[in-house]
């Protein structure tokens, strides 16, 4: 009797304890499991708002979220492995700014398969495994900027280009934005256009050959605000501080800075902070149902804004 009153008691605290488990594995299911992926968290304020913003948003609308960093601005091998393991972890949902459109692709279709809803930020990859692309019209806004260069220069001069990194989607239409548009209607020369890896050195570094192979410039134009410091060592050390015009790229508070200060003319102004929370906005609608896939478009613009001396003050208000 004693015997069989010890097995009922362990039959109804085991039933109890599989319900308890059910009711947690409800409970968590309500919640997604957010993980934001970013090239690096320090050297690139905008990645860093990026990945804030977006982490903070996605907690906002009751997610759990967490921030991965590759560690670099070249570490592409490092955000694959970083995607692969969170396919492993089993998280709902992956906001990310990939580092090379091609190398993530693989990663991408796998974590589809795994039933993962995958929102690009900043930077995009190719094929279809992600839900959308959140971002500025990085060749639109890079073609706000060339229309300025034009006007500055009277239409005619020479001009350098200090891309991105190679692989850089963003880079690419930042590139080729200015590139394509500064020429058109216009007597001005693109006489050189190299890489700056997004950083420094690297920009001080093609800067420098540049303007020993083109001495004849008139103006530079950086893809990014994280090479201008680069940028204007090599125009100070090549002797033509003050004389050669620089427009950059992200819209900083160090940028627009640069432009108060007169050390660069113009800068194009993007959103870190709105991209990554229409990111997990969107991302998360998908997962909860609010939204609908199908609706979702495949791009969607957080704007940009030329910051010139007209309108630096207020700029810097809202800069990241």
């Amino acid at each position: 009797m004693v015997k069989k009153g010890i097995l009922i008691v362990m039959m109804v605290l085991l039933f109890c304890g599989t319900l308890a488990a059910a009711a947690q594995e409800e409970k968590s299911s309500d919640v997604p499991e957010v993980a934001v992926v970013v090239k690096t968290l320090t050297g690139d304020v905008f990645q860093l708002k990026l990945a804030e913003s977006a982490r903070d948003r996605a907690i906002e609308l009751g997610a759990n979220a967490v921030i991965y960093q590759a560690g670099g601005q070249t570490a592409v091998q490092k955000m694959v492995s970083i995607i692969e393991d969170l396919i492993v972890k089993q998280v709902d949902i992956i906001l990310i700014s990939p580092l090379d459109a091609k190398a993530v692709v693989p990663a991408f279709k796998q974590a589809k398969e795994a039933g993962i809803t995958i929102v690009c930020m900043d930077n995009y990859a190719e094929g279809d495994d992600y839900l959308t692309f959140v971002s500025t019209d990085n060749y639109a806004a890079a073609a706000m900027a060339a229309d300025y260069a034009k006007e500055v220069l009277n239409g005619s001069g020479n001009v350098l280009v200090v891309e991105g990194a190679p692989g850089s989607a963003v880079g690419d239409d930042r590139k080729n934005g200015f590139k394509e548009n500064v020429v058109k209607g216009s007597s001005i020369e693109v006489v050189g256009s190299q890489s700056g890896y997004w950083a420094n050195d690297k920009a001080m570094e093609a800067t420098e050959n540049m303007l020993q192979a083109n001495p004849d410039v008139d103006l530079i134009f950086s893809c990014s605000d994280v090479m201008v410091g680069g940028i204007l060592e090599a125009v100070k050390l090549a002797g033509r501080e003050n004389e050669i015009k620089i427009i950059s790229f992200d819209g900083s508070r160090d940028g627009v800075q640069l432009i108060l200060d007169g050390k660069i003319i113009a800068d194009v102004a993007q959103f870190p902070t709105k991209v990554g929370a229409i990111a997990a906005e969107t991302a998360i609608g998908v997962w909860n149902g609010s939204l609908n896939a199908n609706d979702v478009p495949d791009f969607i613009d957080a704007g940009a804004e030329l910051v010139t001396a007209e309108n630096a003050e207020e700029m810097l208000k809202v800069a990241f």
